[in-house]
């Protein structure tokens, strides 16, 4: 039997988004970049065990998960209170800001890097270039939105 022994004692964490094996983490940080497709990741540590394992995060990701969460509460606050038609549409048009500065960094970091991620879809090259340019339409669309629902 091979036993191996490395470097490191424990596998390096990788990037959220693409992968990419991160070398070096500063001690004073919890946010950074990733090197290699430039998005923003973040580490969480579990508030009750702060010698425990700690998490890599993506930054856009965390905002995709609030969105939807937000949404989905201020749905439920419209259905069981007596909240106006008009005064839900202009809170799903402050969402609208999430979603939307979320979708336009998204799309230029996509359009910088050449890499996107749909899902579980890696693109690289050209077709990561088109859905970035997709993603950074609609996230100015979405602000758009957000700006006409706030004259409402």
């Amino acid at each position: 039997m091979l036993i191996r022994a490395t470097a490191f004692p424990y596998r390096r964490p990788g990037c959220p988004h693409c992968g990419h094996l991160i070398n070096h983490w500063p001690r004073d940080s919890n946010l950074e970049s990733c090197q290699l497709c430039l998005r923003p990741m973040i580490l969480l540590r579990r508030p009750t065990d702060w010698n425990g394992p700690k998490r890599l995060r993506g930054l856009l990701d965390i905002g995709f998960a609030l969105y939807g969460l937000l949404t989905i509460g201020l749905v439920a606050v419209f259905i069981v209170t007596g909240l106006s038609p008009h005064g839900f549409a202009k809170a799903i048009s402050v969402l609208l800001f999430i979603i939307g500065t979320v979708l336009a960094t998204d799309g230029v970091l996509g359009l910088r890097s050449g890499m996107d991620r749909t899902g579980k879809r890696l693109r690289v090259g050209r077709s990561a270039r088109v859905v970035a340019g997709g993603k950074l339409a609609a996230g100015a669309a979405a602000i758009l939105l957000l700006c006409i629902g706030l004259t409402l």
